[in-house]
């Protein structure tokens, strides 16, 4: 797993020499009523990875592009998306015509199909996250920024650790992808965060429901898809700097990016600082809450009429302080590392005091897209390493050091169209590997192989399409042995899991306002190490772990049905669910079991499994009054239930009803300002009492949040800049997914963000 692995992989691909002649597509977009040429109209191709912005005589322009038949998007604000499917053989000048719309979606996606295709005509739903509205949440992570999607809620652990969570399942059972691979970095744990920067998404894709059919094992509950930026305009390169300050925990993220593409060679940097002091609730500051992070990447590329190839190389770390909750007796306030009451100075303090944790992800990826006559072979590879090092008792020696190194594969052949018809076969897997490096220990040293082969066909007609796939996946893990002072810790083991998943829906186009969806998956997800074989105390999770060899595989039977109306001002959507999992995998305290350990009593939770139950869906409505007003309501509900006891399963979110009701401001054509807007918004959470037995309940509450925004207009230069205010009111609150709330902390307390975003070009 070495950079020379990638390398001799890549340069063969970038070299291919073949008779496949350059292609170019050029042509206008224009109002569709007024027939007015649009100036900064967004044309992209998600299969090669290209795209152009028009010129202000709304004229665009592509070159060097292969033969073959691809779907073109077209966007602008305050257009309704374009999506076609165009022949470039038989192609070379084609113009688009936008509609006017407030409600700005029907755009493509690329994740729960094999297939680029329209959101509307994929079986499974599927939401979309842009960068702005990344920005402009003012979150301290990536997941916790997603967590305003309807469905999706987040696991926290105070100041910068955030886990997804998808209609009521996370931990290994939702997948990440990020620059073309699946994100791995011991992913199990509970204050285990996601190893992504913010600002080096452009389009996130999040799919709610099982996609082990293109996942394999781990897909159980869903997929975040990161997508990486649409490359500079042939001949271009440009920049971008992004600079976010929030008051409460005095969090300063500064990015730098710079792009470029001459003649089809692409490429791009990124250069990303955050720095957070702890974080306060409306009552107190919370001690070691503070962190940092940091991360640097450069892509290189081909984008030729042989398709594309692009190298990804990232290296991000941070460290994070861990908060224990202890507390003076008498006055309640936070005790320090050394056993005293913390001072203001160490409150309120960037440095980090004892337990932390130190994290480095290093990964190295190529992806790539082969054009072959009529076919389509697309290759991505990656390799990964992950350190995780927690420090307890020393500033310097690691207690827990975890070193993951994981190779992962993903290749996809297509065939040609035909009769509306598209078929794709392709196999994927990763090899892993575990070494335990620190002084403790909680789970054993392993090594995992794992792969799986699907097959799947789409078949489109103008109002129906149907999607179809089977997979099967195996995955062997040998456990190594360790004894500590003569003492057997963890016992030799050598497990093999496989088993078959599929999907199958379809969707119904019934008239230019309704759409129907209905989809029925399987799912599989194999134990992972830590459920079968942890044997220890992990910090910042407050309870003494036991797994258990004799775990059985995961699986799920999903039922997807949806109901979305498209009208001129008004657009909505209902997606509903309903999830048998077998074998559902879960930890239990029984009988209030207990273990002392260096003097301290943990209760002690074994990993059994049982057969579950999840039910629920999302309701989203989007009205405009008139053209600049905007409300929007989303609701989403998850039900889990434990059907072997009969009680409700653990960590899953209460009902979430989020609305936004936002101005666009008129402004004349002359102003400096444009696309001003201020909004409200108004988050208010359910109590939730259907909890499992070691949980507590957390009672309702209603958070108020606003935010204004412009775009300012200097000569040739647009500066985009942003205000937010979270918790308006500095209410005391508990999320019912955060891990801290078991110590009495609560949530965030008043946050006032600023934001910039200074786009500039170099030439």
């Amino acid at each position: 797993m070495k950079l020379q692995f990638i390398l001799h992989i890549l340069i063969p691909l970038s070299l291919i020499n073949n008779s496949i002649f350059a292609q170019e597509l050029q042509g206008t977009v224009k109002d569709i009523q007024t027939k007015e040429l649009l100036p900064g109209a967004t044309l992209y191709i998600p299969d090669l990875k290209t795209g152009a912005i028009t010129d202000l005589n709304g004229h665009y322009q592509l070159k060097g592009l292969p033969k073959g038949k691809f779907v073109i998007q077209v966007k602008l604000l305050g257009y309704a998306a374009e999506s076609k499917q165009v022949d470039l053989a038989l192609t070379s000048n084609l113009d688009f015509e936008l509609r006017v719309s407030a409600i700005e979606k029907n755009e493509v996606v690329v994740t729960g199909s094999a297939f680029v295709t329209d959101n509307k005509r994929t079986s499974v739903p599927v939401s979309q996250i842009d960068k702005l509205q990344i920005a402009l949440s003012s979150s301290d992570n990536l997941i916790k920024a997603l967590a305003q999607t309807p469905g999706v809620s987040a696991v926290s652990t105070g100041n910068g650790i955030s886990k997804p969570v998808i209609r009521g399942l996370s931990y290994n059972r939702v997948v990440v992808v990020n620059e073309g691979v699946r994100q791995e970095g011991q992913q199990w744990g509970d204050e285990h965060g996601i190893e992504v920067d913010q600002f080096s998404a452009d389009k996130i894709e999040i799919l709610k429901g099982p996609s082990s059919l293109l996942y394999g094992s781990d897909a159980l509950g869903g997929v975040i898809n990161i997508l990486e930026p649409i490359p500079a305009p042939q001949g271009k390169i440009r920049g971008e700097l992004d600079a976010q300050y929030s008051t409460n925990n005095r969090l300063s993220s500064n990015s730098l990016m710079f792009e470029g593409n001459q003649d089809g060679f692409i490429w791009r940097g990124r250069g990303t600082y955050k720095n957070s002091a702890a974080f306060r609730t409306p009552v107190e500051t919370v001690y070691n809450s503070a962190f940092n992070e940091a991360n640097g990447e450069v892509m290189i590329g081909l984008n030729k009429p042989w398709g594309y190839s692009h190298l990804h190389v990232s290296r991000w770390t941070s460290n994070i302080g861990l908060t224990e909750g202890d507390r003076d007796s008498l006055s309640g306030k936070f005790l320090d590392s050394n056993g005293q009451i913390a001072t203001e100075a160490e409150l309120n303090s960037r440095s980090l005091a004892l337990p932390h944790q130190n994290l480095r992800h290093t990964k190295i990826t190529t992806v790539n897209n082969l054009i072959l006559g009529k076919n389509q072979l697309r290759i991505n590879l990656g390799v990964q390493q992950n350190d995780r090092q927690e420090f307890e008792n020393s500033e310097t020696d690691p207690g827990l050091w975890f070193r993951l190194k994981t190779l992962t594969y993903d290749a996809k052949f297509y065939f040609p169209e035909a009769k509306g018809i598209e078929t794709a076969i392709g196999v994927s897997g990763m090899v892993q590997e575990n070494q335990n490096k620190g002084s403790e220990y909680l789970i054993p040293a392993y090594k995992l192989y794992d792969g799986g082969f699907f097959a799947t066909l789409k078949k489109s007609t103008k109002r129906t399409t149907l999607n179809i796939g089977f997979r099967y996946d195996s995955r062997h893990i040998d456990g190594a042995e360790l004894l500590v002072d003569n003492t057997q810790l963890f016992s030799p083991f050598h497990l093999n899991f496989s088993a078959l998943s599929g999907s199958a829906g379809c969707t119904f186009h019934l008239n230019d306002v309704y759409n129907l969806k209905a989809n029925i998956g399987r799912g599989f997800r194999s134990p992972n190490i830590s459920e079968l074989s942890a044997n220890g105390v992990h910090e910042g999770t407050f309870r003494y772990e036991v797994g258990n060899l004799q775990l059985h595989p995961e699986t799920s039977l999903q039922f997807d049905a949806g109901l979305s109306a498209d009208y001129k001002m008004m657009s909505l959507s209902l997606d509903l669910f309903y999830n048998q999992i077998n074998n559902f995998i879960y930890y239990r305290n029984s009988n209030l079991e207990e273990t002392n350990l260096n003097g301290n009593t943990y209760p002690v939770y074994h990993y059994v499994q049982g057969e579950s139950t999840l039910k629920g869906g999302e309701f989203s409505l989007d009205i405009h009054p008139f053209s600049r007003l905007h409300f929007e309501s989303s609701i989403a509900y998850v039900e889990g239930n434990n059907d072997d006891l009969d009680k409700p399963l653990p960590f899953i979110p209460p009902m979430r009803i989020v609305s936004e009701l936002k101005y666009e401001l008129k402004l004349k054509k002359s102003s400096k300002l444009k696309e001003a807007f201020v909004k409200l918004e108004i988050e208010h959470s359910s109590s939730q009492d259907r909890i499992d037995i070691f949980e507590t309940s957390t009672k309702a509450y209603a958070l108020l949040n606003t935010g204004v925004g412009a775009v300012l207009r200097t000569g040739q230069q647009e500066i985009t800049v942003f205000v937010n205010a979270n918790n308006l009111a500095n209410k005391k609150y508990f999320d019912h997914l955060s891990r801290l709330k078991e110590i009495d902390v609560s949530g965030m307390g008043r946050n006032i963000g600023f934001g910039i975003r200074l786009p500039f070009g170099l030439r």
